[in-house]
């Protein structure tokens, strides 16, 4: 029953989270605080067919498609990492893992587990182990298979040689691949292939491949690469490409086959989709909401919504984020989330390292373009879940401070201006020196200043708050289950809190009175 290509991730990557929103960075949680049973009962697994995924990873499921170009559908298959013995024996050539955040170098992760000086992220163990069980298979059985690491997090790879060595990973496969997929791994059998591999050559449209199994949480691709040039981003150094109306709809179908209902519009910023505009970044109306009219006419479509998109363009073109709400139905009972960049309050670091994120407005109009940009999505009921970046070079106190205020800002004035549809999370994550800041050092959480320390106690606040101030569609479960994990989640996220409240002691920080001083000045 072996299988020439064998595709499979770690087990951080086999479910849906409940549908939970932003409940996926469960994987990034200390393992050592978290039991892997409750991990189990949290995160379940997708249903499974003999041990093959029936829905996976959508890059991974990129990658099957483009195999599939090259070899029968005989010879792959895209299976569950526990059910990897009843796939591969002699005759397997190789093995390929999609990863996420294999060592957990990402910046969530390291943000979580305190730059791993502390603990060890769920994801970084399960893959781990599932390297080590491939490891044991090869020397235990003589195998003679590849094992071949791909997807978001293979250029860690690139920061700790000694561990792809030690894990027996041969290929560490950096950048789309795709468009390639099938001539790579026939050059892997053959052994013509690097320990670590860059793809440089980016696909045109055409040779972008369409899925042919479902993906988690029903993700399908409406364009590739971003344009904004911020230095400390990897899509920024890929070319926008814009994925057609029909090409999309063909994936949304596979999609719906398999019973999935929602659609999560994957991009690097949806509200550069279809951009013309280049010198000053004015939305392309028209082109983003011809976009979302093509995802709800999808037979079967119930829900939709984007993951990604900057702020500025909300603010740019208001009437652009109220026809889409309109396509998509957004409403009290149909809250849509968008996880969008805040990266810093501070104009100084904006100027510096993000300019064009701000288009068509200046980086010192940055604080209000976020204000009135949450507010835009708000008064629409969509809810921005931001990430910020602690640890840019040169980063100093004072642009932390910035970042407190604005968080602040929004979090008195909005209530007033819009009431109780006010609502926005916050977190933060520790920068990693990628895209055009590779080579800078990684930001030391071991080592933190009293600014970033009231970004995390500030954020982490907030989070409080709107865990208690959530409205109720936005978890949708059965009233049972969702009272317990409610419950849990009040319970655990309180605990953090006094967590981190007992930290910012230990490095001599009061967490109340830093904050008041700081808002006296």
């Amino acid at each position: 029953m072996g299988k020439r290509v064998v595709l499979t991730n770690d087990r951080t990557l086999t479910s849906e989270y409940r549908s939970i929103p932003l409940f996926d960075f469960l994987s990034c949680a200390p393992s050592e605080r978290v039991p892997e049973r409750l991990f189990e009962f949290l995160a379940p697994n997708v249903k499974m067919y003999d041990g093959v995924l029936s829905k996976a990873p959508y890059g991974l499921r990129k990658i099957e498609a483009g195999l599939l170009k090259g070899y029968s559908r005989d010879e792959v298959a895209v299976v569950h990492p526990e059910h990897l013995h009843e796939y591969i024996d002699e005759d397997t050539r190789v093995v390929g893992i999609y990863a996420m955040d294999p060592l957990g170098l990402a910046p969530v992760s390291m943000m979580f587990t305190g730059g791993q000086v502390y603990f060890t992220p769920i994801n970084q163990k399960y893959f781990i182990d599932l390297a080590r069980m491939l490891k044991e298979m090869r020397m235990r059985n003589g195998y003679r298979f590849k094992v071949v690491v791909g997807g978001p997090g293979a250029w860690q790879f690139e920061f700790r040689v000694e561990q792809q060595e030690d894990l027996m990973v041969d290929h560490a496969v950096i950048g789309e691949a795709d468009h390639v997929a099938a001539d790579l791994f026939h050059d892997i059998e053959q052994g013509s292939v690097q320990p670590r591999v860059r793809v440089g050559r980016q696909p045109r449209i055409e040779e972008i491949p369409d899925i042919v199994g479902a993906s988690i949480h029903g993700v399908v691709e409406a364009m590739r690469g971003c344009g904004r040039n911020c230095e400390f981003c990897e899509p920024n150094l890929r070319i926008a490409r814009f994925m057609p109306y029909d090409k999309v709809k063909r994936e949304i179908s596979v999609n719906v086959a398999s019973g999935t209902h929602k659609v999560w519009l994957q991009s690097d910023d949806i509200f550069l989709y279809g951009l013309e505009d280049k010198k000053g970044f004015m939305p392309n109306r028209d082109a983003i909401v011809d976009l979302f009219k093509a995802v709800m006419s999808v037979k079967g479509v119930r829900r939709a919504q984007p993951t990604h998109g900057t702020v500025s363009a909300v603010v740019a073109d208001p009437d652009m984020v109220s026809a889409v709400s309109q396509v998509i139905r957004a409403s009290p009972d149909n809250i849509i989330g968008i996880q969008p960049g805040l990266e810093t309050g501070s104009a100084r670091l904006i100027k510096r390292y993000m300019p064009f994120k701000a288009k068509p407005f200046s980086p010192e109009e940055w604080p209000d373009v976020i204000f009135h940009g949450t507010r835009i999505l708000n008064e629409n009921y969509w809810i921005p879940a931001y990430t910020l970046i602690l640890g840019l070079p040169g980063e100093t106190d004072e642009d932390c401070w910035d970042t407190v205020r604005l968080i602040d800002r929004m979090e008195r004035e909005l209530p007033e201006r819009i009431g109780n549809k006010a609502h926005f999370t916050a977190t933060p994550l520790t920068f990693v020196p990628i895209g055009v800041l590779k080579g800078d050092e990684f930001f030391n959480a071991d080592n933190i200043s009293e600014g970033h320390y009231a970004v995390i106690y500030k954020t982490w606040r907030h989070t409080i708050y709107e865990l208690y101030s959530l409205p109720p569609s936005v978890i949708r479960l059965n009233p049972f289950l969702k009272f317990v994990l409610m419950r849990f989640f009040k319970w655990g996220v309180n605990m953090i809190l006094r967590v981190i409240e007992d930290w910012g002691r230990k490095l001599g920080y009061d967490p109340e009175k830093v904050l008041l001083v700081r808002y006296a000045n």
